[in-house]
């Protein structure tokens, strides 16, 4: 076997209504329905699946948490662009901009929490940002 790529992933949240608000807002995802009312966020050909804690779909994970996840999303602007869009959000920006190493390459990355202590890395490809 072989991957071809990342479909979706799934975030376990205290509160779907204040995930689904901040992901929307800070990071310019838009809410998808599926199925018999789930509910995630969509980017790019990717999408989030939220499960509330304590209410997850099956099957799930075997050990269901908040908080648990790091994830690195790769932005379309500058990262210190979005690490003022963060500012103006009141998003504490908890480390960068500092150079790490990406899936294909050397990344500039900052680091904040989405509501439930995830740590959300955001990132430019260093070659990329040449041709802006």
């Amino acid at each position: 076997m072989k991957i071809d790529r990342l479909d979706h992933l799934v975030l376990t949240v205290r509160d779907i209504e204040v995930s689904l608000a901040f992901y929307q807002t800070v990071l310019g995802m838009e809410e998808v329905v599926f199925g018999e009312g789930r509910r995630g966020l969509a980017f790019g050909c990717q999408k989030i699946n939220l499960h509330q804690l304590g209410n997850e779909f099956e099957p799930r994970a075997a050990n269901v948490r908040e908080g648990s996840a790091d994830l690195c999303f790769i932005i379309k602007q500058t990262v210190l662009e979005a690490m003022k869009h963060l500012e103006v959000h009141g998003v504490e920006v908890i480390g960068g901009p500092v150079v790490r190493t990406g899936a294909i390459g050397k990344i500039i990355s900052a680091y904040f929490r989405d509501p439930d202590g995830n740590l959300i890395e955001i990132s430019n490809y260093i070659d990329e940002l040449r041709w802006r």
